[in-house]
């Protein structure tokens, strides 16, 4: 109140002094609300492009990803090694009309041949103008790194079709020998069309690692560079005939400002597409990378600033507006100054009559201005209280996601080295058998590779537990086929052969209520943790007894380990707890978990030294109603 007075009592000469501060005062508040509002408006962009690259990158990689394996399922056809050792006519029909018959399928732009100087022998499109048959590629870097023996990859200008597209390679192997290469082109102009939808509102590029835009939402920025190419880009670029006749002119643009984590401020001309017309000028944009691609590529998502600086101006107008309006009260306080004091002056007779009443609403003013602080002080404070308890709830229920998330993780890697192990085995073992002509052997070890990849999509189904119960925890599976399969994978682990195996089988065949792929699941752990309690000097000894009990299948895994520490029994089966340095402690409350979803039970306990020591589990499952026990 008294600032107030001071103001309505300014003389003419200080009143000069403030408008001239007011002016001051007003350019400095509307500059910085201007600047304050545009970086908060940049920031909140630069992470929504984050998102949109790191989306946009994805979708590329996987778009990418896709074809990998095209050349190398081609690469292991015997027709077309056939034809790399001895080509004839006949060959190469057979081949171009297979060639054709998986590019269709596949939906890639072409598949061919080449033989080990760079020229095509079969391709998928050998009926077109353009043809790759009878074309030496051998100045590619993809034929250079395929033939080589790694995997080639490289995007530029088809010598042949004119087409810009993506390729990859795989060497063809012959007796350990390279006798040629498995090329498949891939055209990515969908991706380009995909940038081009309507309303997108942003532009994107992807440049490789000479820095040439090769992808690009607007056409005219493809195949422009944003800075000179080095020498060496220029001799790489022209020895691989990349590009063809492609100038690669550096596009027109000017760079503001420099981010840390590579973002850009830039300035562009105005872009032309189907809808919009190019409008006159330039435009400011923020540039957001992400690294792409195993061949060092680079995807850059642009969004103009338009919005940002009309945000940051429509805040500046608005400080400035309040304080226009709060320098007018000003003015129109400075002219009603005369007239209060005046007023003032008349009061004075009234003050002396007021003055014992002003007291007392001074103190009573006091009195609830304390009350009215005290009560100001318990909000504050238990608005604190909530705000901490508010966040003390979103961490506990971050720390549940992200143990969750732990669990899950871990519990998919501890279930899938073993098939992936045994995997590896087996189709090493299918290669070897295939290069000496046993084909019946090789089939055998296709046939358990294809089993173990069962096995690996059952292990990932099991992720659905986490929404609701799998369908097939319930399904009649033979005890002695499932545990057949398990020992195949066994019997590929290192130091397997110090292992023997005693087992004891009803004379009838037993089935049981689980899920067949979780059975052999649950005896592979039992097994190999047997094998891994035993020390590596020592032979292993594994019991196997299985009985019938009525309407329940009894299983006993028996070693001659040393047994599970007393203190341990109780928690045996609980997530994360193990008896040994460097085990996950996931796998045997897994198998329980896989037992009682079937609607089992898995116990433990330590055999006696009068028994012969050990650790013995014990499965216990239901047996398969058939039509006699329903009837009895």
């Amino acid at each position: 109140m008294n600032l107030f007075k001071r103001l309505y009592l300014l003389k003419p000469p200080a009143s000069a002094l403030l408008a001239g501060a007011s002016l001051v005062l007003l350019v400095a508040l509307t500059w910085s609300t201007h600047a304050w509002v545009r970086q908060r408006q940049l920031d909140e962009l630069h992470r929504t492009l984050d998102s949109r690259a790191e989306l946009y990158a994805a979708s590329i990689g996987g778009a990418l990803n896709k074809y990998e394996f095209l050349p190398l399922a081609v690469a292991q056809s015997e027709a077309v090694a056939q034809l790399l050792e001895q080509p004839t006519p006949g060959k190469v029909s057979e081949l171009n009309a297979y060639l054709v018959d998986i590019n269709r399928r596949a939906g890639a732009f072409a598949v061919y041949v080449l033989d080990a100087h760079g020229t095509t022998l079969a391709s998928s499109n050998w009926q077109d103008a353009s043809s790759y048959v009878g074309v030496n590629y051998g100045f590619r870097p993809y034929f250079k790194n395929a033939i080589a023996g790694g995997i080639g990859r490289f995007y530029g200008i088809g010598a042949s079709t004119f087409e810009a597209g993506y390729f990859i390679s795989q060497p063809v192997l012959r007796h350990g020998r390279i006798i040629g290469i498995v090329a498949a082109k891939v055209n990515l102009d969908w991706i380009e069309q995909s940038w081009r939808s309507p309303g997108a509102g942003e532009q994107i590029w992807v440049k490789d690692a000479n820095g040439v835009i090769i992808l690009a939402s607007t056409p005219s920025f493809k195949f422009n560079t944003l800075a000179a190419l080095s020498a060496a880009a220029k001799q790489d670029i022209s020895s691989q005939r990349q590009f063809l006749q492609e100038n690669l002119p550096i596009l027109p643009h000017r760079l503001q400002r420099q981010f840390a984590d590579g973002a850009s401020v830039m300035t562009l001309e105005h872009v032309q597409t189907e809808q919009l017309p190019a409008l006159p000028g330039t435009a400011d944009y923020l540039a957001v990378n992400r690294p792409l691609g195993p061949l060092q590529w680079q995807i850059t998502v642009l969004a103009e600033l338009d919005q940002v600086d009309a945000a940051a101006r429509n805040a500046a107008i608005g400080a400035a507006l309040g304080w226009a309006i709060l320098m007018l009260a000003l003015m129109y306080a400075r002219q009603r100054r005369r007239r209060i004091a005046d007023k003032l002056k008349a009061q004075q007779t009234l003050a002396l009559a007021y003055e014992q009443l002003e007291i007392k609403v001074t103190q009573r003013t006091a009195d609830l201005l304390h009350a009215n602080g005290r009560l100001q002080a318990e909000v504050a404070e238990r608005e604190r209280a909530e705000q901490t308890l508010r966040y003390a709830q979103a961490e506990l229920v971050q720390s549940g996601k992200l143990a969750a998330i732990g669990q899950m993780a871990a519990g998919v890697t501890h279930e899938l080295n073993q098939p992936l192990a045994a995997l590896q085995t087996f189709s090493d073992n299918a290669r070897v058998l295939l290069a000496r002509g046993r084909v019946d052997d090789a089939l055998d070890n296709l046939s358990t590779i294809s089993d173990l990849v069962k096995r690996l999509g059952y292990v990932t189904s099991q992720l659905k537990g986490f929404a609701r119960r799998s369908d097939d925890a319930r399904k009649p599976v033979s005890v002695r086929q499932a545990f057949g399969q398990t020992m195949l994978q066994v019997r590929t682990r290192k130091h397997s052969q110090r292992l023997t195996l005693h087992e004891s089988w009803p004379e009838d065949e037993l089935i049981v209520l689980c899920n067949a792929i979780g059975l052999e699941q649950v005896f592979s752990n039992l097994i190999t943790n047997a094998m891994d309690a035993v020390p590596e000097h020592e032979p292993v000894q594994i019991w196997l007894q299985v009985r019938s009990e009525g309407q329940l299948a009894v299983i006993h895994v028996t070693d001659n380990g040393p047994g599970i520490p007393l203190a341990s029994l109780d928690r045996i089966f609980d997530p994360f707890y193990t008896t040994r340095e460097q085990g996950l402690g996931l796998g045997l409350s897994i198998s329980a978990g896989i037992v009682r979803a079937a609607g089992g039970a898995l116990a433990v306990r330590n055999r006696s030294t009068a028994e012969g020591g050990g650790a013995q589990f014990t499965i216990t499952l239901t047996r398969e109603q058939t039509k006699d026990q329903t009837d009895a």
